[in-house]
């Protein structure tokens, strides 16, 4: 799975040139705030294809369903249990074409979403070890994402989007039995364009890109 990630050796100006080696960036530099301990439901970078130009913004990390428009995005009181409860900050390969809060995202809004790493834990509760795993190159991760967008009566308009899991392989399976969908550059347009199908790029776990550290 990917329930935390690091942001901390993003810069916009690598960004921005990764990008462009496949079309242009329409949007203007934007603060990226650094952080090495990204948390659900923060607002984290996301980039899309529109019109044929990159569009980057920052979007809510934990999928909100366009069907939840017109609903609160929190709890309106105490005990109302109206808020969202779904958990989807992570969607799952096998069912992230039919599942009901993700299969139109699926269909017409994917994106990805860059960082400097991610970390499982391992161990026992009250002893657990936290692990960072990065690029072997030193490059950005690039996850495969969905977004989507609904308009809610507390929090407005909210842009969000969720990080694609599939099943571990290699020694990323010591950690976790799940890892995020991490897509090469040369991958994004095949990713980015709904109709193909983006099978092949859901097996290619490849644990080879990737080195481990403790981290603190």
């Amino acid at each position: 799975m990917c329930g935390r990630f690091d942001t901390s050796h993003l810069f916009w100006r690598d960004i921005h040139e990764q990008l462009s080696t496949l079309i242009p960036v329409r949007t203007e530099p934007l603060n990226l705030e650094p952080d090495d301990d990204v948390r659900p439901t923060t607002p984290q970078l996301t980039a899309r294809i529109e019109d044929g130009v990159w569009i980057l913004e920052k979007m809510r990390w934990g999928l909100v369903p366009f069907w939840r428009n017109g609903k609160p995005l929190k709890d309106t009181a105490k005990g109302a249990d109206d808020g969202f409860k779904l958990t989807t900050f992570n969607c799952k390969v096998e069912t992230c074409h039919s599942a009901a809060a993700f299969r139109d995202a699926f269909a017409k809004r994917r994106c990805i979403v860059p960082a400097s790493a991610w970390y499982e834990w391992t161990g026992e509760k009250g002893a657990k070890v936290k692990h960072r795993f990065a690029r072997a190159d030193g490059k950005a991760i690039w996850f495969a994402g969905l977004w989507d967008r609904c308009t809610t009566p507390d929090a407005g308009e909210v842009r969000s989007f969720t990080i694609l899991t599939g099943p571990s392989a290699g020694r990323l399976s010591d950690y976790h039995n799940r890892a995020p969908v991490i897509l090469e550059q040369e991958e994004w347009s095949a990713w980015l364009e709904p109709p193909r199908d983006p099978a092949a790029l859901f097996a290619a776990v490849r644990p080879e890109r990737f080195e481990v550290a403790t981290a603190a």
